[in-house]
C-alpha cells in the first residue's frame, strides 16, 4: 500500500487526509474539529500509516473534487466527452471508480444524479439508473486501505489529478449538471411558479419568482448599505456593481431568455403573449424584489484571513496556506490580479528593500502593512507615511502596491477635496486610498481629521452622483501617503489618535547609480507570484496579531519616529507641555520674547522648522492658559540698567533642556 507520503505526491497539495479505522469507513479523529496545520502532528502522521486513509475533499484540499462511478459503463460514457480527463487520478474500492480533479474556481455542493430514461429496480423501488455521484465539499473519499468488502482500495490512475474549472467538465448527452435540478426546485418552491393563465387565457408574469431566480440563478444581489445592485462575475470570483438601467436590461434579458426555452421545450401556445409583458415596470418591479428578498442586509463580509488572487482564493490560516475555488459565498467585490504560486521568489524586490530600507525592522513594517492591503480591510487603523528625497523608492513602493492590489481597488487621495459631496462616493468598491508626492501641508489642513474617519471605522455618510439622499458607509479603508518633504499633521490635540494611526517609513538611503523606469511595474512583470508570497507572510503574521486583539507592531525605533513628527507637526504643544514649568513664586516670569527665542533654540535643536513669531504667540497663548493657568499679563519686569515692563506670563519658568 501506498505511504501518506506517496499519497501527497500523488494527489498534491494542499491535501487534507483524515485517518479511518483499518478496514472501515469510521474516521478515527474528529476530523472537522482539526486544521491543516493540526494535521501534521507526529501521532496523526502515525494514524494514516496504520489504518485505511481518506482525503476531506473540496474546500479543504484547495478544490479536489472527485465523480464517483458505481459502474464501467457511466465511467466510460463519461470519459468519452471528457477525454481531458482520462489521465486524471483515478482509484477504486469495491466496484467502479472515482475520477479526481482539482477545480480551479467555483463548483457545486455534493449530490447524486440519476437518468430520467433508463429505469431500475432497487429494494422494491424503480427509480433511475445512478449515473454518477459529484463528491465536493462534506465529502470523504477513501484512497487507501481496505474496503468495507473485504477487497483493498487500488489506484487506477496514479497520475495527478487534472485542474481546470467546473464549467470546462462535459457531461454525456441527457445527463443532469450536478446541482442544477436542486437549484431549480429550490426557486419554485420559495418563490412560486413564474407566470399563471386564468381562465380566459390571459397570463401573467410573477416578479417574485424571477427576483428568486436573478438572485439564485444568476447571481444577483442588492446592497442596502450603499444602494447597489451587484452581479457576480464567475470567471474571476468577483461581485461588480450595476447601475439600476443595467439591472433592469439584465432581468429582461433573462425572462426572455427563460420564456423561449419553455416555447421550445412545450409548444405552449399561450406562452409567446408573455412575450408583451416583459416591460420595464415588470423589470423595475423584479429589480426592487431582489433586495426586498436579501435576508441579509450588508452582504458583503468575510474572513479577515482570506486573500483574493488572481487564480485562487488563498487562506492564511493554516501553513501551508489553504486554496480555494471561486465561489459567491466568499463575497469578494476586489481581486488583486497576481496569480499565486507556492514557493516562488523575489529576489529582485528583496535586492531593491536591502538598498532602500536596510532597516529589517523596516522591511517587516512594510511586509505587514503590505499584507494589510491586500486583505481589503484596515482592522488596525493605520496609515502608512513614506517620506525622504527624491529617488529613494517610495514611488517603487506605493507603484508596486498599488499593481499588486489591483488598479481598479485603488483610488487616489486628496485631503483638498474630501469635505466635497460626492468625493468619498468615489472611493465606493475600492480598497486603498493613495497620497502620491503630497505637498507638506497635506496632513495639515482641516480636511486632513477625514482620514481618522476613512481608517477608523467610523460610519460616514456617503452621497453618490445620480441618487438622492445619503448612504451609510463604514470607514474601512487602507491608506499610504508618498511626500519628498517633511509632512506636518493637523494633530488638533488629539494627539493620542494619530501617535496609533500612523506609520511611517523613511527612504533617506543616496538614490541608485542606474534608475530603472517605473521599476515596480518591471518587478511584478517579472516575480510578481514571489512578491505576492512576500506580502502573504506578513498578512499572516498580522492576521496572528489581530486574532490577539493587539495593535499594528511597531519598534521602539519605529515609535520615536512617529512621536518626533507629530511633536513638530505641533511643535508650539511640545515645547509648551515639555519646556515651560508652573511656578509658585511670583517673581518667576518669562517674556513673550524670551519665550520665542527659547522655542527657537528647542527647533534649531531639534532640527525642526519653527513657526513664525505672531503664529507662535497666538498658540502659545492658548496653551499657556490650557496647560498651565498662566494668562498673558503687560507687567513683566526687567532690569537692564533701567526698569521697563514687557508682556509675557507669571509664575512660570523655563526647563534647560534642549534650549540651552
Amino acid at each position: 500500500m501506498m505511504t501518506t507520503q506517496e499519497i501527497e505526491g500523488w494527489l498534491g497539495t494542499p491535501l487534507f487526509l483524515v485517518p479511518q479505522s483499518p478496514g472501515t469507513k469510521i474516521p478515527m479523529v474528529k476530523y472537522t474539529q482539526e486544521t491543516m496545520e493540526s494535521t501534521k502532528r507526529d501521532v496523526y502522521r502515525v494514524m494514516l500509516e496504520h489504518g485505511n486513509v481518506a482525503v476531506r475533499l473540496g474546500e479543504f484540499s484547495g478544490g479536489l473534487c472527485a465523480i464517483d462511478f458505481d459502474d464501467d459503463g457511466s465511467l466510460e460514457a463519461f470519459l468519452k466527452v471528457n477525454p481531458v480527463l482520462q489521465g486524471s487520478a483515478r482509484w477504486k474500492g469495491k466496484r467502479g471508480a472515482q475520477v479526481g480533479v482539482r477545480i480551479t474556481g467555483a463548483y457545486p455542493k455534493p449530490c447524486a444524479e440519476r437518468s430520467t430514461t433508463e429505469m431500475v429496480e432497487v429494494n422494491g423501488r424503480v427509480m433511475g439508473k445512478p449515473l454518477y455521484e459529484w463528491r465536493s465539499t462534506g465529502n470523504l473519499s477513501t484512497v487507501k486501505g481496505v474496503h468495507p468488502s473485504g477487497c483493498e482500495y487500488s489506484v487506477l490512475v496514479d497520475r495527478p489529478p487534472v485542474a481546470l474549472e467546473f464549467s470546462q467538465i462535459r457531461w454525456p448527452e441527457g445527463w443532469p449538471v450536478p446541482g442544477s435540478r436542486d437549484e431549480m426546485a429550490q426557486l419554485l418552491r420559495l418563490h412560486g411558479v413564474p407566470w399563471t393563465f386564468g381562465r380566459s387565457g390571459t397570463g401573467n408574469l410573477h416578479p417574485t419568482f424571477f427576483a428568486g431566480y436573478m438572485a439564485h440563478k444568476e447571481r444577483l444581489l442588492f446592497d442596502a448599505q450603499t444602494g447597489q445592485h451587484y452581479w457576480y462575475a464567475a470567471d474571476r470570483g468577483i461581485w461588480i456593481s450595476m447601475s439600476r438601467e443595467e439591472m433592469q436590461q439584465r432581468v429582461l434579458e433573462t425572462a426572455r431568455r427563460v420564456l423561449l426555452d419553455q416555447m421550445a421545450s412545450t409548444e405552449d401556445p399561450r406562452l409567446p403573449a408573455l412575450l408583451t409583458r416583459l416591460t420595464v415596470s415588470f423589470a423595475d418591479q423584479v429589480v426592487d424584489l431582489i433586495g426586498a428578498l436579501q435576508v441579509e442586509r450588508n452582504p458583503f463580509s468575510r474572513p479577515d484571513s482570506v486573500v483574493h488572487c488572481s487564480n485562487v482564493m488563498v487562506d492564511l490560516r493554516s501553513v501551508p496556506y489553504a486554496m480555494h475555488g471561486f465561489g459567491p459565498e466568499w463575497m469578494s467585490r476586489n481581486q488583486t490580479p497576481v496569480r499565486y504560486v507556492q514557493g516562488a521568489g523575489s529576489g529582485m524586490w528583496q535586492a531593491f528593500l536591502d538598498h532602500a530600507l536596510p532597516e529589517r525592522e523596516d522591511q517587516v513594517l512594510l511586509q505587514r502593512w503590505g499584507g494589510l492591503a491586500l486583505l481589503q480591510r484596515n482592522r488596525p487603523q493605520v496609515i502608512l507615511l513614506l517620506t525622504g528625497t527624491g529617488g529613494g523608492g517610495k514611488s517603487t513602493v506605493a507603484g508596486l502596491v498599488r499593481r499588486l492590489v489591483g488598479d481598479e481597488n485603488c483610488s487616489e487621495l486628496r485631503t483638498n477635496h474630501l469635505g466635497s459631496r460626492f468625493e468619498l462616493g468615489n472611493f465606493h468598491d475600492r480598497t486603498l486610498l493613495i497620497g502620491s508626492d503630497v505637498p507638506p501641508d497635506f496632513l495639515n489642513c482641516e480636511e486632513s481629521q477625514f482620514l481618522k474617519a476613512l481608517t477608523g471605522g467610523d460610519r460616514l455618510a456617503v452621497e453618490f452622483k445620480g441618487k438622492s439622499g445619503a448612504k451609510a458607509v463604514v470607514g474601512d479603508w487602507n491608506v499610504i501617503v508618498t511626500a519628498n518633504s517633511r509632512l506636518k499633521v493637523n494633530v488638533q490635540g488629539d494627539l493620542g489618535a494619530w501617535s496609533r494611526r500612523l506609520l511611517l517609513l523613511d527612504f533617506s538611503q543616496p538614490k541608485p547609480e542606474n534608475v530603472i523606469p517605473n521599476y515596480h511595474d518591471v518587478m511584478i512583470e517579472r516575480e510578481g507570484s514571489g512578491i505576492l508570497n512576500w506580502f502573504l507572510e506578513g498578512a499572516e503574521d498580522l492576521c496572528r496579531v489581530m486574532q490577539a486583539g493587539r495593535p499594528f507592531p511597531v519598534t521602539e525605533r519605529q515609535r520615536a519616529m512617529i512621536d518626533n513628527l507629530l511633536s513638530e507637526s505641533d511643535s508650539v504643544r511640545y515645547f509648551v507641555v515639555n519646556h515651560i514649568r508652573a511656578s509658585s513664586m511670583s517673581s518667576d516670569s518669562i517674556t513673550s520674547e524670551e519665550l520665542y527665542a527659547a522655542y527657537m533654540a528647542m527647533c534649531n535643536n531639534k532640527e525642526w522648522g519653527p513657526e513664525p513669531d505672531k503664529r507662535f504667540q497666538r498658540r502659545a497663548a492658548e496653551l499657556m492658559l490650557e496647560i498651565h493657568q498662566a494668562i498673558p499679563s503687560n507687567h513683566i519686569h526687567r532690569s537692564d540698567g533701567q526698569q521697563q515692563q514687557a508682556r509675557g506670563y507669571m509664575k512660570v519658568v523655563l526647563t534647560s533642556s534642549e534650549i540651552a
